[in-house]
């Protein structure tokens, strides 16, 4: 008889998705996702869908193997386990003694969230050679820092916050790409009146299925943030009452951005000043109506 048993993807994702396996005789022959799970809601990401495929491929790498020809010429051997740890360990020796240990950058994220896989024996090994240190990704990095300093903690947005969002902005990422599970609360949202606008300089999935498409130069991100809290400022589009209570800083940004007007980020970033200061104000039609008509005034 089948047997459905309960698993979770480990990957690096924040989704934490719940994964349900059917195993006849001892194999997996069915992976799909938890209808019951909030976010995974019964369906998988395309590559953890098709983990079942690489399980069992006959091609699947399962012993190491060494090269005996040219690099790209499919000519390898198998050899032992003793062996490849042996050539492996020569070789960060070899290099240690002639250049020193720091030679040795170990480069590496997440890939698999398993505490050993992601920040186990691994580090400690490299750390014990003298290896050069890595910061694992700079990405994630500069985002952790943008959120300490910003929320005080690293803490970002549940995905179902979303569904009560008035205006989405995928600033650079293709959700249908790259976060399919925050999709439907996307969907929600807007069935809810939402608009959702995409910002990126590529043409893209997330984009085509956006209410509008916002094509910025690439590398004048900052510019059109500038503009847009120009617009947000000057138009008193912010909480007030939240600002003066749970912010610091206020006066100082407020001065920063009276010089970037959306005239100003317009010249940087390909997108109108029109566009810049509707984008923000599209969270109220009056508001958005009230703005469009006081552009060509002000913010040219």
């Amino acid at each position: 008889m089948p047997e459905v048993r309960h698993s979770v993807c480990a990957l690096d994702c924040p989704d934490c998705c719940s994964v349900l396996v059917t195993v006849e005789a001892g194999r997996a022959t069915k992976l799909r996702g938890n209808p019951a799970h909030p976010v995974t809601r019964g369906f998988l990401c395309a590559k953890v869908a098709q983990y079942l495929e690489r399980e069992y491929h006959p091609d699947r790498l399962l012993y190491p193997q060494r090269r005996t020809g040219a690099k790209g010429a499919p000519r390898f051997e198998r050899i032992s386990w003793d062996d490849a740890l042996d050539a492996v360990a020569e070789r960060l020796h070899a290099v240690a003694r002639e250049f020193g240990s720091e030679a040795i950058l170990p480069y590496s994220y997440a890939g698999n969230m398993g505490l050993l896989n992601f920040g186990g024996m691994d580090r400690r090994f490299f750390h014990r050679l003298g290896a050069s240190r890595l910061d694992r990704t700079i990405c994630s990095s500069a985002g952790s820092v943008g959120l300490t300093q910003a929320l005080g903690l690293r803490y970002g947005t549940e995905p179902e916050q979303f569904r009560h969002a008035k205006l989405i902005l995928a600033w650079g990422a293709n959700i249908l790409g790259t976060n399919v599970h925050l999709w439907p609360f996307i969907v929600e949202a807007r069935r809810n009146g939402a608009r959702f606008y995409t910002i990126d300089p590529n043409r893209n999935r997330t984009g085509a299925a956006s209410d509008r498409h916002y094509f910025i130069n690439p590398g004048s991100d900052m510019a059109l943030a500038l503009g847009m809290m120009h617009v947000i400022v000057n138009e008193n589009l912010h909480d007030a009452d939240y600002v003066a209570r749970y912010t610091e800083g206020y006066d100082g940004l407020r001065s920063r951005v009276q010089a970037w007007t959306p005239g100003r980020a317009a010249a940087l970033t390909g997108i109108s000043a029109e566009d810049i200061a509707e984008a923000i104000g599209t969270i109220s039609y009056e508001v958005t109506c009230g703005i469009s008509r006081r552009v060509q005034r002000i913010y040219k």
